[in-house]
């Protein structure tokens, strides 16, 4: 199976080429496909998206910060709390019952961006990346417990790498334990960020006894202008 994961930061904010960031998403060919930051016209492009709630501040209207898209997918209710910058969906790939839970995680300025979601009460930044990690966590765990046969797929802009240089060190160690206590791996953990030296943020979690046998990675422009300051992220997985 293919999954993917891209942060196309709010489509350009603005930037009128909508097709293209769909017939870039659609290039991919991924069974599951994580977007975060998808931007207010993303419902136009998906209609059939599982997205999370629609209550970021944005310009012209509130936004989602993660979607989900891929075929005969399922919403799994009751919704994640707006404030989990999560979203959680069910499919069945290859014969395989999968639950996809897609999500970002706090980035070092994200009191300041976010704080309808972080407080506007300064505090270290690990006690809110710890935090926003453990209720993650929790809801991956309860999601298991409801779904004991499914595989689980964790994906999307974890805002931390896991190897080389580290944005901040300690949120990187509580990332690599969570992953690791879960029993998944980041399947792209030492691929490449966009900025030079650094490993990615965007990661593909799956099931530790799962193989990888390809990740494919991009950088796309269009006229000498990127679509995002991200990457996009696929990764080959086999059960």
């Amino acid at each position: 199976m293919k999954i993917g994961t891209w942060n196309i930061e709010r489509m350009g904010r603005g930037q009128k080429f909508a097709d293209l960031y769909r017939d870039e998403l659609l290039s991919l060919k991924a069974d599951v496909l994580v977007v975060t930051e998808p931007g207010p016209r993303f419902r136009d492009l998906f209609p059939e998206a599982v997205m999370s709630p629609e209550n970021r501040p944005g310009r012209d209207s509130p936004e989602a910060w993660v979607a989900i898209i891929g075929e005969n997918l399922e919403a799994i209710t009751p919704e994640i709390d707006y404030t989990r910058l999560a979203v959680a969906a069910r499919t069945e790939i290859d014969g395989q019952r999968v639950i996809v839970y897609g999500s970002v995680l706090p980035w070092n300025s994200a009191q300041h961006h976010a704080p309808d979601v972080y407080g506007s009460e300064k505090r270290p930044f690990i006690e809110i990346f710890e935090k926003a990690l453990d209720e993650q966590v929790g809801d991956i765990e309860e999601l298991r417990s409801r779904y004991p046969q499914d595989a689980l797929i964790w994906a999307g802009d974890f805002n931390h790498t896991l190897i080389g240089r580290a944005l901040s060190r300690g949120a990187s160690e509580l990332l690599r334990n969570a992953i690791s206590e879960l029993g998944l791996k980041a399947v792209n953990a030492d691929s490449l960020h966009r900025a030079e030296g650094m490993n990615s943020l965007d990661l593909i979690c799956v099931d530790s006894a799962w193989t990888c046998s390809e990740v494919a990675t991009k950088y796309p422009e269009f006229e000498g202008r990127p679509f995002s300051d991200h990457r996009w992220y696929v990764a080959q997985v086999l059960p």
